[in-house]
């Protein structure tokens, strides 16, 4: 019997590691099963994730409209001369392309008469940031250069003359601190494909001031996109054509009317001032202008410095809306009605001026130095006797007039959708404790009784609380937004008339006020003679407000208005700095603003 035979070492060693290769055979089997089927949908949204980038393309910016249809913004083409780098490749390494690009940028500038603006550090930090992303080689092409560049693309590769938006007012100068300027962002992406990982963009616009800033949202629109196929390095491979136009900004219809806008920007030429008109039975501004003013086309980042800079004329101030000045006698309607509703005064009450107004020792002159003598209420309006109006005021006493203030929108802002920062100040007893360390007193009250002292308001207030003298009592809330409408017509919102306040006065005392104003017109010698020569009866009142010390001392002139008398439509305020007086500088620019739009108005 024999033995049976022992397997070898060399045999067993042949089996073990026969046993792992078949092992590792089948863990790599079961992996590429695991990767392939269980997993493969996973791993095929994390490719297309490395492979496909979005580019966003920005909408056209929403067009700003006068109320009769005269476009003040919109946006406009210019022509820009790129560079694909993905197209003008070179064999090898990185720098071969670069030495490329950098060799046809040249060529380009002395072609069509341009300095080179690319260098090696641009191109690279361009290649590692953006490379999908075309790279601008030169900007704003004018006719002459874009025929020239014209004769490259396409015969030389990778070169494109592309369009780009940019913004385009149509009257530059006119209505700037209104309509406001734009500036570059870059858009959100919000809306794409949550599987995209990265996306490109260009810079778009975005309101920075006035109604562009107000509105930035309803005029921005919504970024498209499109969808590019890139290699490992970030360049283009493929265009999918599977992407998602743009939806362009709304349109903005605005209550100004570019007749009257264009006026009170005449008007105000070579002055610093503003002038405001508003319809009296809603509070659509027809037009607000502040001077000086500047070029919304050729504002670019060092001019808007520049600008920043001038301290004394300060272009960048929308005097309309945010500039603070003392009244003067444009307040003494206020403190007639005042007077009125209290019975402190009988309209055909009359009053002695003698030239002034005697507090103790302290004598508040008149503007007319030998007195106006015997003097009605009617009289007292016409030749703005101050006076008079400081014994009423007296009379009233400080916290009733100070409703009447409040109730005219003093001391509040006027809610109009602009960026307003200031309030302005409406007189009360505590002004004196917070501000001058001591009681309120009687001189305090004369002052502000004649537009001086502790007060302060806008252009803006001063149109609205006369607007409410026009309509009947009522303080609206003033607006530029008429309506929005979007790109496709429709209506998606339109503003309503919103009211503030009431003035606590009644139809007669405002009737007698009405007269009254009309008489600083009509009567011989009165203050608003300036607009005696127009073919239309107004009601109208004059200011003047003594501002500073010393060398520093000036005026602020003032004029207010309503009209037509019988049926007003529109209410008017002009202030003019460093004038000579209301019824001598702020009025005469009235009078023209009201010449060159109705005449521009009844030739169209």
């Amino acid at each position: 019997m024999t033995k049976p035979r022992s397997v070898s070492e060399n045999e067993l060693r042949i089996v073990l590691v026969a046993a792992v290769i078949v092992f590792f055979f089948l863990l790599l089997g079961f992996r590429l099963w695991q990767v392939q089927l269980l997993q493969g949908t996973k791993h095929r949204r994390l490719i297309q994730r490395q492979s496909i980038r979005p580019v966003l393309l920005n909408p056209a910016r929403g067009r700003i409209i006068a109320s009769d249809g005269k476009v003040l913004a919109d946006s406009i083409s210019k022509y820009d001369l790129v560079a694909h780098i993905s197209e003008m490749r070179q064999p090898g390494r990185v720098s071969r392309t670069i030495k490329h690009v950098l060799a046809c940028e040249r060529m380009l500038a002395a072609s069509i008469g341009r300095e080179t603006e690319l260098s090696e550090e641009k191109l690279r930090r361009h290649l590692r940031q953006r490379p999908v992303m075309p790279l601008l080689l030169f900007a704003n092409l004018n006719a002459e250069e874009l025929a020239k560049a014209a004769e490259f693309t396409p015969p030389l590769p990778g070169l494109e003359i592309i369009p780009r938006i940019e913004r385009n007012y149509t009257l530059p100068t006119v209505a700037t601190h209104l309509l406001g300027f734009t500036g570059k962002k870059l858009p959100h992406s919000e809306g794409l494909d949550e599987e995209f990982a990265r996306v490109y963009v260009a810079p778009e616009l975005s309101g920075r001031s006035g109604l562009e800033r107000r509105y930035d949202e309803l005029l921005s629109g919504k970024a498209g996109a499109r969808l590019l196929k890139v290699d490992s390095q970030g360049y283009v491979h493929e265009d999918l054509q599977q992407g998602m136009a743009p939806s362009h900004g709304n349109d903005l219809i605005l209550s100004i009317d570019s007749h009257a806008q264009l006026a009170a920007d005449a008007a105000l030429q070579g002055n610093k001032g503003a002038l405001v008109a508003v319809a009296v039975r809603s509070g659509a501004i027809l037009a607000m202008a502040s001077s000086p003013t500047y070029d919304l086309n050729r504002l670019t980042q060092r001019r808007f410095q520049s600008l920043l800079r001038d301290k004394d004329g300060s272009p960048l101030l929308n005097r309309a809306v945010d500039g603070m000045y003392t009244p003067g006698s444009i307040v003494k309607p206020l403190i007639a009605l005042a007077a009125l509703q209290q019975g402190q005064i009988q309209p055909e009450e009359e009053y002695f001026c003698s030239g002034r107004y005697m507090l103790g020792d302290h004598a508040i002159r008149c503007a007319k130095r030998s007195g106006h003598g015997w003097i009605s209420l009617q009289d007292a309006v016409a030749y703005s006797c101050n006076p008079y109006f400081i014994d009423l005021g007296i009379k009233v006493g400080v916290d009733e007039l100070r409703g009447f203030f409040k109730a005219a929108g003093f001391g509040e802002k006027t809610g109009i959708d602009l960026p307003e920062s200031q309030r302005g100040i409406a007189p009360e007893r505590d002004y004196a404790l917070r501000h001058w360390q001591r009681k309120w007193l009687a001189v305090d009250t004369a002052y502000i009784s004649i537009g001086q002292g502790a007060l302060m308001i806008s252009p803006l207030q001063a149109a609205m609380f006369t607007a409410a003298l026009a309509n009947g009592g009522i303080l609206y809330k003033p607006y530029l937004l008429d309506k929005v409408v979007s790109n496709n017509g429709e209506v998606l919102l339109q503003t309503a008339p919103e009211i503030r306040q009431r003035l606590p006065v009644s139809p007669e005392n405002l009737e007698l006020l009405k007269q009254a104003m009309h008489a600083t017109i009509s009567a011989p010698g009165g203050s608003a003679a300036a607009l005696s020569h127009l073919d239309f009866a107004l009601a109208a009142k004059t200011g003047t407000a003594e501002v500073g010390s010393g060398e520093n001392r000036r005026k602020d002139t003032w004029g207010i208005c309503y009209g037509p008398l019988e049926n007003p439509e529109y209410a008017i305020a002009c202030l003019i700095e460093d004038g000579d007086s209301g019824g001598k500088t702020a009025m005469p620019r009235i009078a023209f603003f009201l010449e060159r739009w109705l005449q521009a108005s009844s030739n169209n």
